[in-house]
């Protein structure tokens, strides 16, 4: 069985690949070249694989366009890997109409939720002007708000949205999470429907994206949903970047509700350098990387390893996204 990785992949598990007999690796380099492991230069319309792993790395800094067309137009995969916990990309419902499983990952999980913290921490802590005053040697106490004090609303509560949700609570929070179909083990104070978010919207001190972009959630964030916050209210936006209507956003910023956004993904990556978003006081900005840390790398490839072993043994596989979601029903 021929399975597909990017380069950097392959030399990072090359040795516990060796542990499943009758694999045939396909590589493909930063240059879009595909090679076999013995170094075998492979014609890119010949690679032919029933199985891919396409890794966080590959979508960060990898040829992601050259490897997707590889696995679209041979129409031979079987399996899918995929390294992010998002599935609205088109490449994605084209592969599962082929007959191709799709799996994707829990894996940034934990390195998000620690950069949501991190990011609420730091609107609530004037960090700035502490490292000022040290610098210039000042000695004058500043207030900060604690996030015990606070409520809490995770959107989505995923993989990813449970994460937070644990997180917050560490700090004595109060969350709620909003979920179209509850499953009862939430880690939250309180579970309720999207149908329900307007009403929420007034009580919450932070507001956090972690849903999947859908047809139902594009744009969800708009002007009526800025309005309802409240005017010392955070936004952190870490699911995509077309939840949020950006000019209404930056229009509320400027009108101080919320107070502040903590903004990892924007409708237009990566961002232009003419967008207000680089230079507004009340932004806190990154470029789409609230995962990047080497957790959520060792996670994503144990993962894969694991559901490798279940492919060529034939049983479920984890995190398999169920095919009338990729179809959009």
């Amino acid at each position: 069985m021929r399975l597909l990785l990017y380069r950097p992949d392959y030399e990072r598990l090359a040795g516990r690949l060796r542990a499943f007999p009758g694999l045939d690796i396909a590589v493909m380099d930063d240059d879009r070249a595909a090679h076999g492991a013995d170094g075998a230069a492979i014609d890119r319309r010949a690679v032919n694989p029933a199985a891919a792993y396409a890794s966080s790395g590959l979508y960060m800094r990898g040829p992601v366009r050259a490897f997707f067309g590889v696995l679209r137009h041979a129409g031979t995969l079987r399996w899918l890997q995929s390294g992010g916990a998002g599935y609205d990309a088109p490449i994605f419902p084209a592969l599962a109409e082929g007959g191709a499983a799709i799996c994707n990952s829990n894996a940034a999980g934990p390195a998000v939720a620690d950069y949501v913290l991190a990011g609420v921490i730091e609107a609530f802590h004037p960090l700035a002007r502490r490292r000022a005053q040290q610098r210039s040697r000042q000695w004058s106490r500043l207030e900060f708000r604690e996030l015990s004090d606070t409520r809490w609303l995770v959107v989505g509560m995923g993989h990813i949205g449970c994460e937070v949700a644990r997180r917050a609570r560490g700090f004595d929070a109060h969350v709620t999470g909003v979920r179209r179909r509850p499953v009862g083990d939430e880690p939250a104070d309180a579970t309720i429907a999207p149908s329900d978010l307007a009403r929420a919207l007034p009580e919450a001190d932070v507001v956090v994206l972690t849903a999947p972009l859908t047809e139902e959630t594009r744009g969800m964030v708009d002007a009526a949903f800025l309005g309802a916050m409240k005017e010392d209210s955070v936004l952190v936006n870490v699911a995509r970047g077309g939840l949020v209507d950006e000019r209404a956003l930056l229009a509320a910023l400027d009108r101080g509700r919320p107070a502040h956004a903590v903004l990892d993904v924007f409708e237009e990556e990566p961002l232009p350098a003419w967008s207000r978003f680089w230079s507004h006081p009340r932004v806190t900005m990154s470029a789409h990387c609230a995962g990047a840390s080497p957790g959520t790398v060792r996670r994503n490839d144990a993962l894969f390893l694991d559901n490798l072993d279940r492919f060529l043994a034939g049983k479920p596989l984890r995190l398999q996204i169920d095919p009338e979601l990729l179809a959009g029903r």
